[in-house]
């Protein structure tokens, strides 16, 4: 199944595998960036300081600042946002859609990645292009704060409990985006959120933060803490895996001395 056929694909098949290693998209705004970024690396450092430089162990602490702000521009949506995997949990979002906010605020809070989102989507139509463009846009976000991922835990895992409901979470930031979901609601709705979309957010997040994410919702009844209880266990997870490991601060998590693709 390619891509664009995943929103045909019933997202509440409990047994539903997608594999996303058929690649990403980049935004020229976003290879503009990188492209300047490097650029200001080759030419802002002379000789001498580069002699010194040479050979150094890179350095990853909190001193670094691993924070990346995106923005997606399209006739659909346009969307900025801003996050801080060093952060302390604070977040200021508006999507347009009220209960995508709460769950991108459980996100923020539970992981201590700061988030700022700001949305304004084609909302008379429905809510399927803001929904997508927002994940798509906190995951290149997420992707561009870890950089080459050096120092990272990678793994992280979670049980997200909320009241009668369990869900586990485990991701791996591979770079090699692979979406195990298996989530199931009974109601097409959960305020202005078409429930159909949850999975399509999960997706859409997986596929372009470069995360290896498995979410499975052992047992629950009410809709709205299976949901919550998915958003609760990604940040849980999150946090654990984008943490810095001080005893291996500068060292790529990889055999492979490298993350992404294929490898």
């Amino acid at each position: 199944m390619t891509p664009s056929a995943f929103g045909k694909q019933a997202v509440n098949d409990p047994g539903f595998v997608f594999d996303l290693r058929n690649g990403r998209a980049c935004t020229v705004e976003t290879m503009d960036r990188v492209l300047a970024f490097a650029h200001t690396l080759d030419g802002g450092m002379d000789s001498a300081t580069a002699s010194a430089h040479k050979g150094a162990a890179p350095t990853i602490g909190l001193d670094s600042m691993r924070t990346a702000t995106v923005d997606r521009n399209t006739h659909e949506t346009r969307v900025s946002v801003t996050v801080d995997l060093d952060g302390t949990g604070s977040y200021d979002v508006a999507t347009g859609i009220g209960f995508l906010d709460h769950m991108l605020e459980q996100l923020s809070r539970h992981s201590l990645i700061d988030l700022t989102v700001r949305a304004d989507g084609d909302l008379h139509i429905d809510g399927h292009h803001t929904t997508e463009d927002v994940a798509i846009v906190v995951g290149d976000a997420v992707s561009q704060a870890l950089g080459d991922r050096r120092g990272i835990r990678r793994f992280g895992s979670a049980l997200s409990a909320m009241d009668e409901t369990l869900t586990r979470v485990v991701v791996d930031i591979s770079g090699r985006p692979y979406l195990v979901w298996k989530v199931a609601f009974d109601q097409p709705q959960l305020g202005d959120l078409d429930t159909e979309l949850v999975g399509h957010w999960f997706h859409s997040f997986a596929l372009n933060a470069g995360l290896t994410l498995h979410v499975e919702t052992l047992y629950g009844t009410n809709n709205h803490h299976i949901c919550e209880s998915n958003f609760k266990g990604l940040a849980r997870a999150l946090r654990e895996a984008v943490e810095i490991d001080q005893r291996k601060a500068s060292h790529v998590p990889s055999t492979k001395g490298v993350l992404g693709g294929s490898l």
